[in-house]
């Protein structure tokens, strides 16, 4: 899946699905941008060659944090299941400020980190769509 920054922002469906959230009062009514959270875990995951420049990492890892934070927030439905359980175990563990890279950390650690949060957010997006399939139902 590629993203085009130029196709995002004129998609009208999309656009609106936004601007109509935005006129909500309430935090808990606001989409959870799926596709952002996607094409950054898409990104974390690549396979590469070599390691990414550690701005990049450093980034992206900001971005991953943000994205873990917003689906723990969500109603993910049965969160005392074991795989669920799991995910919010490892989740809230990679958020722990102890562990979390600083500018000392080596950068092959630094990037396992970013490729762990990456993998955790795509578990908490699949529980995501899970319960929101649910729902509608």
């Amino acid at each position: 899946m590629n993203h085009d920054d130029s196709l995002f922002s004129t998609d009208s469906h999309t656009l609106r699905r936004l601007l109509a959230a935005l006129g909500r009062t309430d935090q808990a009514a606001l989409p959870v941008d799926l596709l952002t959270i996607a094409h950054t875990v898409e990104q974390a995951l690549a396979r590469r060659l070599d390691l990414p420049e550690r701005a990049w990492v450093d980034i992206t890892t900001t971005k991953l944090r943000g994205h873990v934070h917003l689906l723990l927030r969500e109603d993910l439905g049965d969160t005392d299941a074991p795989p669920a359980r799991a995910v919010h175990r490892e989740a809230y563990a990679l958020l722990d400020p102890r562990v979390r890279p600083g500018p000392d950390t080596p950068p092959f650690t630094a990037y396992e980190h970013l490729r762990a949060l990456a993998a955790v957010a795509e578990s908490l997006t699949a529980l995501y769509r899970s319960h929101r399939t649910g729902k509608e139902r």
